[in-house]
């Protein structure tokens, strides 16, 4: 299910204005009493959300946070020359195999003497796929020219040609925490204009 963004009416205004002409202006002398009549009701200016609509929205908006609380301190840790071992704000937000990938990469860097420059930009996420209330699909967008590979001399040894990711994550709940669990990756020269758009 697609997120939707919902736009508020602001009518508050308009309502004042109305009740201050009301109050200036005399009302002509009643010869009948009026007769209470039944109210029509109106629509609502923007749909409202159900229960389920918004759950789905929340627990939608906390794993794409998860995800990118994820890669902000994967990127973080590899700016400062990679780790053999996943930090408490890693472990915070990814489990399992997404997990150990990380790590791994983050290892192999500081076994390289290497470090990042920079970082991945996330270009888009999406949700992927029906809802479960403990498990989903989210779909990233990285733009992978952002960044540069140095090596412990200095020099630059960034990949000539760097592919871009859309990355296919399935994220669950783990103890009330949403975490990016597992994924696939597909390696593209460029980013399609609607593979991250809802």
């Amino acid at each position: 299910m697609a997120l939707r963004v919902r736009g508020f009416v602001r009518a508050g205004a308009a309502i004042a204005a109305c009740t201050l002409i009301a109050a200036c202006t005399p009302e002509p002398p009643a010869e009948n009493p009026p007769t209470p009549s039944a109210r029509t009701p109106t629509a609502s200016p923007t749909p409202t959300e159900s229960e389920i609509e918004r759950q789905m929205r929340l627990d939608y908006e906390a794993a794409e946070a998860a995800y990118r609380r994820g890669l902000a301190e994967s990127d973080r840790i590899a700016r400062r020359g990679g780790s053999k071992v996943a930090t408490k704000e890693l472990k915070a937000v990814s489990t399992g195999k997404y997990l150990k990938l990380q790590v791994q990469g983050l290892k192999s860097l500081k076994d390289r003497g290497e470090r990042l420059e920079g970082g991945i930009t996330i270009v888009g996420v999406r949700p992927d796929g029906g809802y479960q209330p403990s498990r989903l699909r989210i779909v990233a967008c990285e733009d992978n020219s952002t960044w540069k590979l140095i090596a412990k001399d200095g020099k630059d040894v960034t990949p000539k040609n760097q592919p871009d990711y859309i990355q296919s994550l399935t994220v669950i709940k783990v103890a009330g925490s949403w975490k990016v669990s597992d994924g696939s990756s597909e390696q593209v020269q460029t980013l399609a204009e609607n593979a991250c758009k809802a």
